[in-house]
C-alpha cells in the first residue's frame, strides 16, 4: 500500500471528526442521561474509525495493544471501552454527565495521539474549507450535479453571448431582474410605512391612556 494512503486517509478522518466531535459536544450539553450514553457510543465509534487506520487486530482488545505506544492513557482509553460496553450490553445501564465528559475527553485524546497531532482550533476559512470537503465526500452525487450545472451554464453564456438569441436571453434576465428588484423595493417601502403607522399610532394611544 502507498504510505501517502494512510496519511490522506487521516486528514479525511480529521475533517470527519471535528464533524462528528461538534455533535458529541451538543449531546454532552443536553441535560438527559440517554444523550450523555449517545455521546459516549459516538466517541467510541471514531475512536474504532481512527485505530481501524492504524493498527490492526482481530480485537478491539489486540488493535489497542498494538498502538498501546502511542496513546498518552492506555488505561483511560480501557476504562472508557469499559463504560461503552457497560452502555451498550447492560439493560438499563445508565451514566451521568461528568462520567460521559470524562470518558468523551479521553476518546478525544486518543483519537488525537493515534493521529500524532495536539488539538487546534481552525480558523474560519480552514473550517469552511472542511465543510465543503465534508459535504463533498457526504454527497458527491449532488455536488457533482452542481459543478455540472454550473459548467453547462457558463458554457452557454460564452457560447450566446455573442449572438442575437443570447444577447435576447441577457437583456430578457436583466428586465426581469430589474421587474423584481422594483417590486421588492416598493413592497419594502410599503411595509416600512405600514410599519411606522402602526408605532405611531401605537405611541399616540399609549400617551392618551396616561
Amino acid at each position: 500500500m502507498d504510505d501517502q494512503e494512510p496519511t490522506k486517509a487521516m486528514d479525511q478522518e480529521e475533517i470527519i471528526i471535528e464533524k462528528e466531535w461538534k455533535r458529541i459536544e451538543r449531546l454532552l450539553s443536553m441535560k438527559h442521561h440517554l444523550a450523555y450514553g449517545m455521546a459516549v457510543i459516538e466517541a467510541d465509534k471514531l475512536f474504532r474509525e481512527v485505530l481501524g487506520i492504524v493498527s490492526f487486530g482481530e480485537t478491539m482488545h489486540e488493535a489497542i495493544q498494538n498502538v498501546a505506544g502511542q496513546l498518552s492513557n492506555l488505561k483511560g482509553v480501557l476504562e472508557s471501552r469499559k463504560v461503552y460496553e457497560d452502555i451498550v450490553e447492560v439493560p438499563g445501564f445508565t451514566i451521568d454527565r461528568k462520567t460521559a465528559e470524562h470518558a468523551t475527553a479521553i476518546y478525544l485524546q486518543a483519537i488525537l495521539d493515534l493521529m500524532g497531532r495536539d488539538f487546534e482550533a481552525k480558523g474560519w476559512w480552514q473550517r469552511f474549507i472542511n465543510e465543503w470537503v465534508y459535504f463533498g465526500e457526504s454527497h458527491p452525487q449532488l455536488l457533482r450535479g452542481l459543478l455540472v450545472g454550473v459548467l453547462i451554464f457558463l458554457v452557454g453564456v460564452w457560447f450566446l453571448a455573442d449572438t442575437a438569441p443570447g444577447q435576447w436571453l441577457v437583456d430578457l434576465a436583466v428586465g426581469f431582474t430589474h421587474f423584481v428588484l422594483s417590486w421588492v423595493w416598493w413592497l419594502i417601502l410599503l411595509l416600512a410605512i405600514i410599519l411606522g403607522v402602526v408605532a405611531v399610532s401605537w405611541i399616540f394611544f399609549e400617551r392618551r391612556k396616561r
